[in-house]
């Protein structure tokens, strides 16, 4: 049979070379369009023809795996690493009402429970424990306004008027102002280290209204004289001679728009100056806010963060103040310097702040604890109350799981992750080796 009459045969895998193409003169012009369309559209035939059907097997097979990943991650996206505690701490229980964590091991805490009253002890790594009050002995727990750990290490707390206890180790001092002929009862204190000496301030109810002291050399100074009508409710030392307070402001029935059967409370955020001597410390400026409470301090590096019911705060080293979106029960800070601000019972998220950045985790449960008190210790962030029922509760942060491997969703990133390296490192031979075989 001669040549011409074989039949036409097709292969991508031939090494015979083509016919040029007729070359075609194009111009510009609308009556040239379908031509042009012709053009592309067989361009694209061929290429189709020419490459392999088991790449574009891959590449939709990658399309799929990308699209199956987004959402398998997607449905993950819930924080990793928190459970409710089985307590077998010695205050199994008990209600905590007030607890203070310390680094090597140890905490110190204020525990209720309506059989067994107020007990205050300090639990020690070792597994040992040393007694602080009991209604046995010295029933003073019911009387403990605060506890707070200072930047020295030392554990204040107070429970008379005119008294601050310190725990340094085993050691308690008593710290008496009684010989003053002046009675106050203090409510919060806070320490602000200098290069030669410690200044300490006061937080203390003066009859019906609270205000500031200074201490010096174990003689407080005369009371801040204005207040501005603020009761105030923590302080915390910022920079040399400065101070933050927080507090709740009243006005005058009716005064801002609300009302007169009852006005609303606002919260605020006060600066006061003393320089650590004998004169009274003195209220520089007070910020209203909108509504809510400021109910805790926390530090992120050289930021302060007031944890708020509404929202929160971040203090600047430089005194700015930025209001934040996260509305938290408390705010505490952790040992890597975040900041986790714990939401009301029955929340679903959980925010983070840290170096200048607020994130918000999606909650696998939602917060089941109202939060009485709460601190952190290695690698977890404690909080304490109570559950839906009334009954007490421990619920733990593993400050470390969020996104590791251990977690579903840092798993499927890893998979993810492997599989695409996979699959592009095929793509990548097949076509070395494709172009090889075209050269």
């Amino acid at each position: 049979m001669p040549a011409t009459d074989a039949p036409l045969m097709i292969s991508p895998h031939t090494n015979s070379t083509p016919s040029p193409p007729t070359a075609t003169h194009l111009e510009q012009s609308l009556h040239d369009a379908p031509l042009l369309a012709q053009l592309m559209a067989g361009r694209w035939r061929r290429l189709l023809e020419e490459e392999s059907e088991h790449q574009w097997l891959t590449l939709s097979l990658f399309a799929a795996f990308v699209v199956f990943g987004a959402f398998a991650i997607d449905a993950t996206e819930h924080f990793v690493g928190d459970e409710i505690v089985n307590v077998e701490a010695l205050h199994e229980g008990g209600l905590v009402t007030e607890i203070e964590y310390q680094e090597e091991g140890s905490y110190t805490a204020l525990v209720y429970a309506p059989s067994a009253g107020y007990h205050m002890f300090t639990e020690h790594a070792d597994g040992m424990n040393s007694g602080i009050y009991n209604p046995q002995t010295d029933d003073f727990g019911g009387q403990v306004n605060f506890l707070k750990t200072m930047p020295s290490g030392e554990l204040v707390f107070s429970v008379e008027a005119n008294q601050l206890m310190g725990l340094q180790g085993n050691m308690m001092i008593t710290y008496d102002y009684s010989s003053f002929n002046e009675t106050f009862t203090i409510h919060d204190a806070a320490d602000q280290v200098g290069a030669t000496a410690t200044d300490r301030l006061l937080l203390t109810m003066e009859g019906s209204r609270t205000s500031f002291r200074g201490v010096v050399a174990g003689v407080p100074t005369p009371a801040m004289s204005m207040s501005s009508g603020v009761q105030w409710h923590h302080v915390e030392a910022h920079s040399d001679g400065l101070w933050a307070a927080i507090g709740t402001h009243s006005s005058t029935s009716g005064a801002d728009g609300s009302s007169p059967a009852s006005p609303q409370a606002r919260p605020v955020l006060g600066w006061i100056t003393w320089a650590g001597d004998t004169n009274t410390p003195v209220l520089r400026n007070v910020q209203m806010f909108g509504s809510g409470i400021f109910h805790s301090f926390a530090h992120s590096g050289t930021d302060l963060v007031v944890g708020g019911t509404v929202e929160s705060l971040v203090i600047s080293a430089a005194e700015e103040v930025k209001p934040i979106n996260a509305p938290c029960a408390r705010a505490v800070g952790d040992t890597d310097g975040t900041v986790w601000f714990i939401g009301p019972l029955g929340s679903k998220n959980l925010a983070t702040y840290q170096d200048g950045t607020l994130g918000v985790h999606q909650l696998s449960r939602h917060v089941p604890v109202d939060v009485t008190d709460a601190g952190a210790q290695g690698e977890y962030v404690h909080i304490h109350g109570t559950d839906g029922e009334g009954n007490p509760i421990q619920w733990s942060i593993d400050i470390t799981a969020d996104g590791s491997i251990e977690s579903g969703r840092g798993f499927l990133n890893l998979l993810f992750l492997l599989s695409g390296a996979i699959l592009l490192a095929m793509m990548a031979t097949h076509a070395i080796e494709q172009v090889r075989q075209k050269a």
